[in-house]
């Protein structure tokens, strides 16, 4: 029994078709990919930070000039390195402001190109006791559902006082309290002021920052 014309050159472009559709999904990958690295390309970088900032204020401070970049240290107390290089470098001042003791600081997470500008992230380091506090305050907390009506062995709503959640049987004591997140303790030793200062390696590009929330 022969194909027809027909039938074979139906057979030899369904072959085509599928020999080329694992080629096309390889190319959009490799697309995909491409545009994520041009998103965020890493920038070279240099840092410096301490906790003894003159400013009592949060802030950030970009700085294009001579002038601006020796401004950036006088804040912190410090000669400015005789590295910048206006013109073909940019530096970022992060200042967190005053703290109530030690252990706070500037930790600098990236600093990359997206897009059309460049984009220094960073998160402020606490001492262990006040992020764990922080972290237990800002965790939601369980909501308890309303027993159906007139079922058997149904419990009563307890009166809600000061710090106090949850239910309890009728006729029982003290209703039972769920346990609420520790008060944040406070940091020991003298007040700090904890600052980085970044150097980043071009200037054609605009600055920002972005601080990221712990988890």
């Amino acid at each position: 029994m022969r194909l027809s014309n027909r039938s074979a050159s139906r057979t030899s472009t369904a072959a085509i078709g599928r020999r080329f559709v694992p080629i096309g999904i390889l190319a959009a990958g490799l697309v995909l990919t491409a545009g994520s690295a041009l998103m965020a390309q890493s920038v070279e970088a240099r840092h410096w930070q301490g906790s003894t900032a003159t400013t009592r204020q949060p802030e950030h401070v970009v700085a294009g000039t001579m002038g601006e970049w020796r401004a950036l240290w006088s804040r912190v107390g410090l000669p400015a390195p005789d590295m910048f290089e206006p013109g073909r470098m940019n530096a970022v001042g992060i200042f967190l402001g005053r703290r109530g003791g030690e252990g706070y600081a500037v930790n600098v997470l990236s600093t990359s190109r997206r897009r059309d500008r460049i984009v220094v992230v960073f998160e402020e380091r606490m001492p262990p006791e006040v992020m764990l506090a922080q972290r237990s305050a800002s965790a939601p907390r369980p909501v308890a559902g309303t027993p159906p009506m007139g079922s058997a062995g149904a419990t009563a709503l307890a009166p809600v006082g000061p710090g106090s959640a949850g239910f309890a049987a009728p006729g029982a004591g003290a209703p039972a309290t769920s346990s609420l997140p520790p008060a944040p303790s406070r940091a020991t030793g003298q007040p700090t002021s904890p600052w980085a200062i970044i150097l980043i390696h071009r200037a054609d590009l605009p600055v920002s920052v972005e601080q990221r929330l712990f988890r």
